[in-house]
Formats: structure tokens, sequence, C-alpha cells
């Protein structure tokens, strides 16, 4: 028997397409076995390009922050303080206006005496108001217009020096105090609490007989009066008539040369301090000392 013809050798009989195709699984297959063995550069630890970028990024710009990071719970605050809130509310208001500062540190001083007391400046005041200090005519002062101008100028502080120089229980000023000493012949020093007192008692007692004599029809020598005068016109306020008692209570403080002019005008006169003489005046009727 005629034995059958083997098969040929299949490489032989194989074209190039077949060697193709088996080059190219080859390569699938190297391409997997690699894909499996090299890291993936997942969470599992390797450097992500991502990765790789941020890092970049992160030298590149010094300023640029790291990755954003979930944001802390925000802490709760405290409940707020009444008083807290009361203020801010305030300080929301507009600011009322102020005096500027001065460029000076206050100039209010006082003198190393020490203030009085209440009993002996009101003492000091009865015994300077009883005195007389014109020798060929009188003046009626009462005790309580020399403590309401007192409480007006000083608020009965027998050691305070004022910005202007006016010193103690009557504000007396260095000049008032030269001029009072000289027309009757005194040496009464401010600074004392009975002197002080003595002097403003004298200077209310020449502008009553100045006045009196130059504008109110007074005698020279005579006696005047310095109770309320006032009064006699019901359409003008009594602190702005024409009488003897405003205008020595405004030239205490004004200056008599100033009410002098102001009672030359004629009429009701304007006088330089209407607010001084009701204050004043005001006084001697609530008696605050008492």
């Amino acid at each position: 028997m005629t034995d059958a013809p083997l098969d040929d050798d299949p490489d032989e009989d194989r074209s190039p397409g077949t060697w193709i195709v088996v080059f190219v699984l080859l390569l699938a297959a190297v391409g997997v076995g690699v894909f499996l063995i090299l890291p993936s550069g997942d969470d599992s630890g390797g450097t992500s390009a991502a990765a790789t970028t941020s890092i970049t990024d992160e030298t590149a710009s010094p300023t640029a922050s790291a990755s954003p990071q979930p944001s802390p719970e925000p802490l709760s605050e405290p409940a707020p303080n009444l008083d807290e809130t009361t203020n801010a509310a305030e300080t929301t208001e507009p600011a009322l206006p102020t005096v500027p500062p001065s460029e000076h540190p206050p100039c209010t001083a006082y003198l190393d005496t020490g203030p009085a007391s209440a009993s002996e400046v009101e003492a000091a005041l009865e015994n300077a108001a009883g005195t007389q200090f014109w020798t060929n005519s009188s003046v009626e002062l009462p005790d309580d217009l020399v403590k309401a101008v007192s409480w007006m100028e000083s608020g009965w502080q027998s050691d305070i020096v004022a910005c202007d120089g006016g010193t103690g229980l009557m504000q007396i000023q260095p000049e008032t105090e030269e001029f009072i000493n000289t027309r009757f012949e005194l040496d009464l020093d401010r600074t004392g609490v009975e002197e002080n007192a003595m002097l403003g008692s004298a200077q209310l007692q020449w502008l009553a007989k100045y006045f009196a004599v130059n504008y109110f029809g007074g005698a020279d020598p005579g006696s005047y009066s310095l109770e309320d005068d006032c009064g006699r016109d019901d359409t003008v306020p009594d602190h702005l008539e024409r009488c003897l008692l405003n205008a020595v209570i405004s030239a205490y403080q004004a200056g008599f040369g100033t009410v002098e002019a102001a009672l030359d005008a004629g009429g009701h006169p304007d006088y330089p301090n209407p607010q001084y003489i009701e204050t004043v005046r005001a006084l001697l009727d609530l008696r605050p000392w008492a």
C-alpha cells in the first residue's frame, strides 16, 4: 500500500502576513506585561503627573498656596455682650462737636493755701459786706449780693486762680487790687480769704457810688443803696432795666467803662453781659449757699 504523502512543513508554507500577525501579538503581550509590572502612579504611592505638575507650579511660584484643604468648621461665636453691643451702636452715631484741644495745658491753678471751709467763706463775705470803705459816703451793700457775686465768680473757691489772673472768692485781678488799695489807701492781698472778700466788697461799693452820682442822680457825698431798685417797667425783664443794681453787677465783670458806654446810649442799656446780670440776680433769689 502506498503510504499517504506527509503534510508539508507548515513553516515553509506561511505567508508574510502570518508573520506580521504573530509580531503584533507578541508586541501586545509585551505591552500587557509591562503595564502589569510597572507602578501605575495611583494612590499606592507613585507620583502622578498631576502631583508632578503641582510641585512644579509651587516651585515656580513661591506665593502659590498648597492644594486646598478642607476648611475647618467655624467656631461658634460667644453671645454678644449687651454693653459691647450698646457701645458699638453708640460709636456709629455722629460725634458731637467738641472744642479743639488747646495747645497749652489747662491754665487754672490753685493757691498753696488750700480751700477755706464754707463757714469761713461765709463769715469773710458777711464781714466784708458790712465794712464801709467810703469815709464821706455810705453804701447799703446786702450780704447776699456779695455772696451771689462770689458764688458766680468762683463758686466760693477761695484758692482758685483763673486763666485770666482772677484770684480767690471774688476773682480779684491784679489791676483791681492795685486800684482799690490806692483809692482807699489800703494794703490788701488778694490771695488771703478775708482780704480777697474785702477787695471785692470795696470794688462793689466804689461802683455803687460812681454810677449813683454820675447816672442816677445821687448826691456826693451821700448814701447809696444796692437793694433791688429795678422792676419799674413791666415790659422789660428786670435784669435788662436801667437801674443802679444792674449797672453795678454788670460793671463788676465787664468793667465800668463798658457799662458807661451802654448807659450813655440812653434808654434801656444794652448791657455787655446780660446773662451774667440775670444769673447773679437769680442767685440772690435762690441762695444756693443757704
